[in-house]
Order: C-alpha cells, then sequence, then structure tokens
C-alpha cells in the first residue's frame, strides 16, 4: 500500500510540475526529451551500471519497449495538440477514462473477477472522472467537428495502449526482475525519437531548446521514471489490473484537483464536488478488493 501511495504521489507532482511548466514557459516536448534522459541516469545510478544492455535486440521485451517509445511520444503531441483544438476539459476526462481499456483487457484476456464492489468501483471513478473535468459555466466552449473530436479519442486510445502493454509485459513475465531496464530502455528509445522530432522543429520553425526546459526536465525524470516504473512493481507483486489502475487514476484524480484548489485557487463547483465525493467512493469500493 505505501508503494501505491508513492505511485499516487509521483503522479500528482508531475501533474504539478507540467502547470509550473505553462507559468514559466517551459517548452513541454523539449523538457519531456530531458527528463526521458534524466530516467535513464537516474536508472544507472541505482544499478551501478549503464541500464541500457548490450544484448538490447535480442531481449524478447525489445520490441514491446519500442511501441511503448513511441506511444510515449506520440501521445504526448496529440494530448498537447488535443488540448489547443478539442479543449482541456474534454481532452483530460478522456484521457483518464484511459482506464476503461486495461480493465477491459484484464477481465477479457485474463478473466480476472469483477464482482459487484469492483463493478460499482469503476462506475464511481469513471462517473468522477467526467463530473470533476467537466468546464463550469464560465468556461470557454469549444465547437467540435469530427475531425477535431477524433483527437481526444486517439488520446483516449494511447493512454490505454500504455497501459495495456505494462500490464501484458508483466504478467506474460516478460520483464521479471528486468523493469527497471525495460522502463529505462522505453525511455531511451522515446527520447531519441523525441530528439529527431525536436531537431525537425527547429530547423522547420525554429524552436531551440532553452535553459528553463533543461531545468524543467530535470525536474520531471525522477517522478516521472516512477511513475511507470511502481506500476510495473506492483504488478509484478500481484495487484490486479481492474483494481490497481482504477484506484491510481481516480486518486491522482482526488488529490490533484486538491492541490488546485489548495494552492492555485481553482474553483469547485457543485458537479465538481460530487465527482470529488464519487472518487472517494470508487477508492473505497475497488480497495475492498484488495
Amino acid at each position: 500500500m505505501t508503494l501505491l501511495v508513492l505511485l499516487v504521489a509521483c503522479n500528482v507532482v508531475l501533474a504539478i510540475i507540467f502547470k509550473v511548466f505553462s507559468q514559466y514557459k517551459v517548452d513541454n516536448l523539449n523538457a519531456i526529451i530531458v527528463n526521458y534522459i534524466v530516467c535513464v541516469v537516474v536508472a544507472s545510478v541505482a544499478l551501478g551500471h549503464f541500464v541500457i544492455p548490450s544484448n538490447l535486440f535480442s531481449i524478447k521485451w525489445i520490441g514491446f519497449s519500442i511501441a511503448l517509445s513511441l506511444c510515449f511520444i506520440i501521445g504526448f503531441n496529440l494530448m498537447a495538440y488535443s488540448y489547443q483544438k478539442a479543449g482541456v476539459a474534454l481532452t483530460a476526462i478522456v484521457a483518464k477514462m484511459s482506464l476503461i481499456l486495461p480493465v477491459i483487457f484484464a477481465v477479457a484476456i485474463y478473466n480476472e473477477s469483477l464482482p459487484i464492489l469492483k463493478i460499482l468501483g469503476i462506475i464511481s471513478a469513471i462517473a468522477a472522472i467526467i463530473l470533476v473535468n467537466l468546464p463550469s459555466d464560465d468556461e470557454q466552449k469549444i465547437s467540435l467537428s469530427k475531425e477535431i473530436l477524433i483527437l481526444p479519442i486517439l488520446v483516449w486510445l494511447l493512454s490505454g495502449i500504455i497501459e495495456i502493454i505494462l500490464y501484458y509485459v508483466q504478467v506474460e513475465e516478460y520483464v521479471t526482475n528486468d523493469s527497471i531496464i525495460f522502463v529505462s530502455t522505453s525511455f531511451a528509445f522515446a527520447a531519441i525519437l523525441g530528439f529527431l522530432f525536436s531537431s525537425y522543429r527547429a530547423v522547420a520553425k525554429r524552436i531551440y531548446p532553452k535553459w528553463r526546459d533543461l531545468l524543467g526536465g530535470i525536474a520531471l525524470g525522477l517522478p516521472n521514471f516512477l511513475t511507470i516504473y511502481l506500476l510495473l512493481y506492483l504488478l509484478e507483486k500481484g495487484w490486479e489490473g481492474t483494481v490497481l489502475f482504477p484506484i491510481n487514476n481516480v486518486s491522482v484524480l482526488l488529490l490533484t484537483t486538491i492541490v488546485g484548489v489548495v494552492f492555485y485557487q481553482e474553483k469547485v463547483n457543485r458537479l465538481k464536488s460530487v465527482g470529488l465525493i464519487l472518487s472517494l467512493v470508487a477508492i473505497v469500493l475497488i480497495g475492498m478488493n484488495v
């Protein structure tokens, strides 16, 4: 349970850091690339040697690592574009609803149990996500075309695929005792892909890295690494996907909202209040299956 609390805390720290990014005009892509490099360095220091193995391309999980790195980079850019075009509220709702995909996968493929309390907890989690992220009356409404609506749907799909990959490689014991190497390798590939994209952007649009991007990436590195590594570790220790993914997502939702209210004076209307209550209900109901 302590590691789950740490996992949620790291996710909340990530949300706070990204909020600070917008205040100090940190370029998200450049900071993300630096963050991936920092993740590899942190893992190497923890192991006492360079974390990327010399026989990398002969390891059985290499394909999943490359797929995960592609999802990291493509998903990041899609989410940023969706925030701009489809709006923050809709994108946030759809992205957090990605918990549905690994839950369906866990039940359909691995026959994880779905007792009534867990079902009610998952339904409460979904309702909480929607209510907490609904825009208030004074927030800008965005007119959505079919072309724009596809963006948050793709964000939802890629977010769910990332969680399914993490779940699958752990359950199938592809990364038994190799979790830290698998995660670091995925980040290393993502850093390379991100660097190529950033280089193209620098040439085509003259958008160059700045010192604040470097500092932001360094701050992002450790908590980002832990969010992926701890998720894999908890799955390795026997946590069910139908329990871990919903509890993680809805706990992050609850705490980031509380942080926003306490430190950023964000408003909580009646619907969001109901959503926060439902998030607590979801945590209790799903937690009863641990």
